[in-house]
């Protein structure tokens, strides 16, 4: 999927996911889930795989 489809998908433009991609903006839980959602994917268990990374 592409910056630009994903925020059509959260109705955000391209540089918005470009900038939570890249680290410039933090991306809040509520987004977090939407961005989830719009990927088709399950929040918790993304939130759980983060989870591990942040404690390595």
């Amino acid at each position: 999927m592409t910056q630009r489809e994903l925020g059509r998908l959260l109705n955000k433009p391209q540089s918005w996911i470009h900038n939570c991609e890249t680290g410039n903006r933090r991306v809040d839980v509520a987004e977090f889930i939407s961005w989830c959602k719009a990927c088709r994917v399950d929040a918790d268990d993304s939130f759980r795989r983060f989870r591990v990374q942040a404690e390595r």
